[in-house]
């Protein structure tokens, strides 16, 4: 498929100072056979004005009075996309120039591939590209020797992943147990079945995380580390893993599940008396 349509699944709620760079980024694309769809989450800024201003026959606005939860939104976008494969683009994330480009040739030089994530910069709330000091090991270097690791973490962000649309109409569309990890739930059920790929390029700039993020909305919760916990056990029942496998997930689904049950400040009270 070397000239195939490209949906960009863009879900939005409350972007509105990222928003514009976000779409401007994917009509800059240099591969031009795309469609946006670009889905308004029940936003209460100015996402939806700045949505309804664009006016572009490739972009496909929709609207919904009332926030949907992200799975549900990003189900009934599934819904609307009519390209070959399907390219996800969060609104407040910015894609590379040639980033729909550089993944149709992996697609088209495997035709066994069915999911491919890249590499990635994180950007600032001004678009400045800077470390994200949190997290110790974004990506491990041979994540692309041995995709396996992925069974104990979600590697992919969410912004650089395509996948073909015919693998949605075998294993089903998003979790929708899944409120905040229904992006590595999927990934999982492509991962059990087909071939997926990490290709070491970075074709998106991913926003740190940010007062309207997802990351932000839920952090304080233990949603994460409870469906986390599912995934982790879900992996050890449906992956033919080997001893040493079972070993890493099952010492990791040990620690996901103490930081559970202990309460935080309970943690840092025994740390310091340890100190």
């Amino acid at each position: 498929m070397k000239n195939a349509k490209v949906s960009v699944l863009m879900t939005i709620y409350n972007h509105q100072n990222y928003l514009k760079d976000a779409i401007e980024s994917i009509i800059s694309q240099s591969y031009k056979n795309w469609e946006l769809i670009a889905i308004d989450n029940g936003s209460t800024d100015n996402s939806k004005k700045i949505l309804k201003k664009i006016k572009n026959k490739k972009i496909k606005t929709f609207f919904f009075k009332k926030n949907l939860g992200r799975t549900n939104c990003l189900n009934v976008g599934l819904k609307k996309c009519k390209g070959d494969f399907i390219a996800i683009l969060d609104s407040d994330d910015v894609a590379h120039k040639h980033r729909i480009k550089f993944q149709l040739n992996e697609f088209n030089l495997d035709k066994e591939l069915s999911l491919l994530a890249t590499d990635f910069n994180y950007i600032n709330q001004k678009g400045k590209i800077t470390p994200y000091p949190k997290l110790k090991s974004t990506l491990p270097e041979n994540l692309h020797i041995k995709p396996r690791i992925f069974l104990l973490r979600n590697f992919f962000a969410h912004s650089s992943v395509m996948y073909r649309r015919l693998i949605i109409k075998k294993i089903g569309r998003y979790p929708s147990k899944f409120i905040y990890s229904q992006d590595y739930a999927l990934y999982l059920k492509i991962f059990q079945k087909y071939k997926i790929k990490f290709l070491n390029k970075k074709l998106v700039n991913i926003r740190a995380p940010h007062k309207k993020s997802e990351t932000i909305r839920v952090l304080g919760s233990n949603i994460e580390t409870k469906e986390h916990i599912r995934l982790l056990i879900w992996n050890i029942f449906n992956f033919n893993t080997s001893l040493y496998e079972k070993f890493l997930i099952l010492t990791k689904l040990s620690i996901k599940i103490l930081k559970f049950c202990v309460p935080k400040n309970l943690i840092n009270k025994e740390l310091k008396i340890l100190n």
